[in-house]
């Protein structure tokens, strides 16, 4: 069996940021033995050993760098690299994006470019079964709408449809983030739900109808208008919350 590669002359000398250069040293020890998905790092006891450090110092490292999605931790095993994955960027992303709007109308408009210059890649990959499966959704939320009550559920899950065929995986789940985020700076926002149901109803609509005639610039135009009332709604947010925050002082 080989033997790893030492953590040579990288005693550290930061100890007010300690585990933070732990963090370092590990990611540029992976990157400088080109280590891959799987491969074995040295156990816990030895890190500490080689970066002069406490075993305290690693663990609270080790954790960091799995949150990050950068190592795994393997009970009675040891430490490996892990498969990248953009899922621990954006759930973080969800929470950091909860208390600043103006970060949320960036995202938003980062949200828009990705999803109106790729809708063509929906549309040239859509399958009859994933319309038929938008078209159940509309239902849903068409018999939502006659009673008055929410259709969030459904609206989340056609977003998460839309994207499902396409070969970019990010791209849904980006979307999936930000609708996340949206709904819950709505829910903490002082301001009603959009009051234009109807609308945002037929909007939706108009994206499947567009999908099932694979016509993309139907689909853009529709995209358009979605996301003018999404950006309505996030001005009416920020006044809403410069108002209180003038009330709070």
């Amino acid at each position: 069996m080989l033997s790893k590669p030492k953590f040579e002359n990288r005693r550290l000398k930061r100890p007010q940021l300690l585990y933070q250069a732990v963090q370092d040293e590990v990611k540029s020890y992976i990157i400088e033995h080109a280590l891959m998905p799987g491969d074995a790092l040295p156990p816990e006891t030895e890190l500490a050993e080689q970066l002069g450090v406490s075993r305290n110092s690693v663990r609270e490292a080790v954790k960091s760098l799995e949150t990050l999605g950068i190592v795994e931790a393997k009970t009675g095993a040891g430490l490996f690299v892990r498969n990248f994955s953009f899922d621990p960027l954006l759930e973080n992303l969800a929470y950091g994006l909860m208390f600043d709007l103006q970060d949320l109308a960036d995202i938003l408009e980062v949200r828009f470019h990705i999803e109106h210059s790729m809708i063509d890649q929906a549309v040239a990959a859509v399958t009859d079964e994933q319309i038929a499966e938008l078209r159940a959704l509309l239902t849903h939320m068409a018999a939502a709408l006659a009673q008055g009550e929410s259709y969030a559920d459904a609206d989340r899950l056609f977003h998460r449809t839309l994207w499902t065929n396409v070969r970019n995986r990010s791209v849904g789940k980006i979307v999936d983030i930000f609708w996340m985020v949206f709904a819950q700076a709505q829910r903490c926002s002082a301001i009603p739900a959009n009051p234009d149901h109807a609308a945002v109803y037929q909007w939706h609509v108009d994206i499947v109808d567009a999908l099932a005639e694979r016509n993309v610039e139907a689909a853009r135009v529709a995209m358009v208008r979605h996301y003018g009332n999404i950006q309505t709604l996030l001005d009416e947010m920020r006044v809403a919350r410069n108002g209180q925050a003038a009330l709070n002082n």
